[in-house]
């Protein structure tokens, strides 16, 4: 494989095709000695050689050194791909370098000097120790390790683990093959995959998602970049059972048809592992694969969500089959670590923030069960079945019984009616329409809420809200306000403790933790709100997006809801993803608290409304901030 500089040597020399290059042009042009160049010219002829039918570079003392070519047209393909792979090489991105060095190292067959490395994405020696630093970060998600010794590099791990680590972070230039494998284009090496899989899977008549499909097509294409190269996986690579018969069976034919068209050899190993791949993440599930074990999990997982959540998702059946079957090849991914991307990861986590919620504390029940990790990818997964039921059933609690003062005529007030079921139907349990006479007879207690659609004492009193015979979209949120358990939008705001309000320039993201969770848990009496908080961050990021990161213990741990921020001068690193955050909220919510549980449906739109984040990022106390807030939940979302 040739480095950067080899490269450039070589696409220099194809400008002027028969034309004589010196040892020493090179070298003063990229500040080396000539014996390096004299080095570069040797590794460019031998990884060349394969193409001797088409072109050879050719040595002459004392002229130097030159291209030859006798397939005009094959040399100008070799150019272009050439040329795609310098342009993709970027070394003034360090993304790129580190991504590239991971693909460098991970391809050697034994360690490999830090001397090559450096040469090989194009930087001095020092800036390569600072991007093996960042690539330690990476790969030690992954049980991977770096291991330098007397100057040379190794990276050390499993083999399933390494090309987890490959796929995870979607290296486009992973498609190319080893030069022993290329038969053709990349792109129809890509299609032949894409083919091979269509047709197996048809013939089988094996469902399989579309986004499941795609991950399948990318880790066969590592799995043949990496037998190819002579890496395979070994039993040690697969933690399950490998016993069901049709993607035995499929795998089987997959690896005949590829150790035809590249003349390999695949052991037993890697047809069983992707049997499990296949099996893992594919729709081909019955019934017979949920164990009596499973089922009774999800009876205690929901049992312990109702404990905590103001939620009983116990009644729903179909929410209950989802799970098993969703779990029986979700446990055995964690298990192999080979868990799925889910693309809609910050969507979901910003749209659907109590489901999400609820789904993380369910993956901390399971992989404590199971003693495996679930990520924060999968959890999402788990989300939309929550979600789906919240919506579908209004599991959650204290719907609510609607008292309505009126004068209306029936046929007035029943258009009304409609108005509110259709548009508050899983909040609503009951409406009740009243005369202002009548309403001294009834008793009060019997009903949640009050509206009148005129003034009477009930309004007068703050008994009743005001509301008009056709409500607005406006009024709308309004009613909506009311049902969730907020009186007005100063309701919302007193989950926010001014206490715990900073405005700071911390550099470091554990002393802006620290910080938040040491006052919090002074002021509340807290035992553990740190470690509930490192607990839950175990499970996802607390990165939420647009520079803004939620703190959150794992269990509802606190006796009281409250709010904490800390707006920071200047951003500061929070991941090992390169999100950068200058805005960190602290949410505690008590046992089976509704209401500060749908306050966050209302906050959450707001921290990515950038007028509203920048708005924030200019307060200077917290009377300030309070006034940001009533005034962008009054006009934005209320």
């Amino acid at each position: 494989m040739l480095i950067k500089r080899q490269i450039s040597i070589l696409l220099e020399m194809s400008n002027q095709v028969g034309e004589y290059y010196k040892a020493n042009h090179f070298s003063d042009k990229f500040n080396v000695s000539l014996r390096t160049v004299q080095n570069d010219l040797k590794a460019i002829k031998e990884e060349t050689l394969m193409y001797k039918n088409d072109f050879i570079i050719e040595s002459k003392v004392p002229f130097g050194t030159r291209i030859i070519v006798m397939h005009n047209e094959k040399f100008k393909q070799f150019i272009n791909d050439l040329k795609l792979q310098s342009d993709e090489f970027n070394t003034n991105d360090r993304d790129d370098r580190i991504y590239k060095l991971l693909n460098f190292l991970l391809d050697q067959r034994k360690s490999i000097s830090i001397t090559k490395c450096a040469d090989y994405i194009f930087v001095s020696k020092s800036t390569l120790m600072l991007d093996l630093k960042e690539l330690e970060t990476i790969i030690s998600k992954y049980s991977l390790r770096l291991i330098q010794s007397k100057g040379y590099l190794w990276i050390d791990g499993l083999e399933r683990d390494k090309r987890i680590c490959l796929m995870d972070n979607n290296y486009a230039y992973l498609s190319v093959l080893p030069t022993n494998l290329i038969t053709g284009s990349e792109t129809g090496h890509i299609s032949f995959i894409h083919n091979l899989l269509i047709n197996e899977l048809l013939h089988k008549q094996y469902p399989i998602s579309d986004v499941e499909f795609q991950n399948l097509i990318l880790w066969l294409n590592i799995s043949i970049r990496r037998i190819g190269s002579f890496f395979y996986l070994n039993e040690e690579d697969i933690n399950d059972d490998i016993t069901h018969s049709v993607e035995i069976e499929i795998a089987r034919n997959i690896f005949e048809r590829i150790e035809t068209k590249y003349l390999l050899r695949v052991p037993q190993t890697e047809i069983n592992f992707l049997a499990m791949y296949i099996n893992n993440h594919s729709n081909f599930r019955n019934t017979d694969y949920i164990s009596e074990d499973l089922n009774e999990f999800i009876l205690y997982a929901l049992e312990k969500i109702k404990e905590s959540y103001p939620t009983d998702f116990l009644h729903d059946v179909n929410l209950r089959m989802s799970l098993a079957l969703h779990l029986v090849p979700l446990i055995s991914r964690a298990k192999n670590n080979v868990q799925i991307k889910n693309e809609m990861l910050d969507y979901i986590k910003q749209s659907f923030p109590y489901a999400f919620d609820i789904a993380t504390y369910f993956s901390y029940l399971l992989s404590e069960r199971y003693n495996c990790l679930i990520k924060e990818s999968e959890t999402a997964f788990l989300a939309i079945y929550f979600n789906k039921s919240i919506n579908d059933y209004a599991v959650l609690k204290g719907n609510k019984r609607l008292c309505i003062i009126t004068n209306l005529k029936r046929s007035e007030y029943f258009l009304l009616e409609q108005l509110l079921y259709d548009q508050f139907r899983k909040y609503i349990a009951d409406i009740t329409f009243v005369s202002s006479q009548e309403l001294e007879k009834i008793d009060l207690n019997a009903f949640d809420l009050f509206f009148s659609t005129e003034d009477n004492k009930a309004t007068e009193v703050g008994l009743a809200t005001k509301l008009t015979f056709f409500p607005d979209a406006s009024e709308l949120q309004k009613i909506k306000v009311r049902i969730e358990g907020f009186k007005n939008v100063e309701d919302i705001i007193r989950l926010f403790d001014p206490r715990l309000f900073f405005r700071a320039e911390i550099p470091a993201k554990e002393k802006v933790q620290k910080k938040l969770v040491k006052t919090a848990s002074q002021l509340y009496q807290i035992e553990n709100l740190y470690e509930e908080i490192e607990l839950r961050e175990e499970f996802g990021s607390t990165y939420f997006g647009n520079g803004v990161a939620i703190l959150h213990p794992m269990h509802l741990i606190t006796n009281e809801s409250f709010i904490g921020e800390i707006v920071l001068k200047k951003p500061i690193p929070w991941d090992n993803d390169g999100n950068y955050v200058n805005l960190v909220f602290l949410v505690c919510i008590q046992k089976n608290n509704l209401e500060a549980f749908r306050a966050w449906d209302y906050l959450s739109p707001l921290l990515f409304n950038n007028q509203f984040k920048q708005e924030v990022l200019e307060v200077e106390n917290y009377e300030h901030f309070k006034q940001v807030l009533e005034a962008n939940l009054k006009s934005n979302i209320l």
